[in-house]
């Protein structure tokens, strides 16, 4: 495959698409959503969850403050809350109100959960370092909040039930309409192919 060499980096997009997801915090009765596309897994035992939010964004102000916040994977059925959620600023808007956001407050921590995602990481701040212009926030996952229907019985996103939204970057979001499942054993896969044992 032939390829295109840039030096002069403006922007990362490469990684494109992932789920898009909406942080959510609050602190001394303020509340906010935020639509997040820097997200990441950082580790299992303790889990830990990474988001990566700018320093000029309220949630960053509110996090800082609270310590705490959630994580909320959406469906693409409500990929315009994400969208909007993103598009005005949380210090002058009440999203919740404004967007009509339906939440529940956290078990284990006083950040609002979203009704409508299929899934959603309860936070509490471990550990942040700013790289420029953003936060990388990470958080430990005290409570996990899942819709049943959402999963197979072994634990994987149902994708033909759930439809996750992704976001492609550029405002632009995906449906998943079909795909193909293959399971592929990691070591039995590079024993084929490589002949190792």
């Amino acid at each position: 495959m032939k390829k295109a060499i840039i030096t002069e980096i403006s922007g990362l997009s490469q990684y494109l698409p992932c789920l898009a997801t909406i942080v959510t915090c609050h602190y001394n009765g303020r509340y906010n959503a935020l639509a997040a596309a820097w997200h990441m897994s950082i580790n299992v035992n303790p889990p830990l969850y990474g988001v990566s939010i700018a320093l000029a964004r309220f949630s960053h102000d509110i996090i800082t403050k609270s310590r705490e916040f959630a994580i909320n994977f959406m469906p693409f059925n409500s990929a315009k809350l994400v969208a909007a959620t993103g598009g005005v600023s949380g210090k002058d808007n009440d999203k919740f109100s404004t967007f009509n956001l339906k939440s529940e407050t956290g078990v284990v921590t006083g950040v609002p959960v979203l009704s409508d995602a299929y899934s959603a990481f309860e936070c509490i701040l471990e550990d942040e370092h700013t790289y420029s212009d953003h936060t990388l926030f990470v958080g430990r996952v005290v409570a996990i909040h899942q819709a049943d229907e959402a999963y197979s019985k072994d634990g994987l996103l149902d994708i033909e039930s759930t439809k996750p939204c992704l976001y492609l970057g550029k405002e632009r979001y995906i449906e998943i309409n079909s795909y193909n499942l293959k399971h592929l054993s990691r070591k039995a896969t590079a024993s084929r192919l490589s002949g190792i044992d």
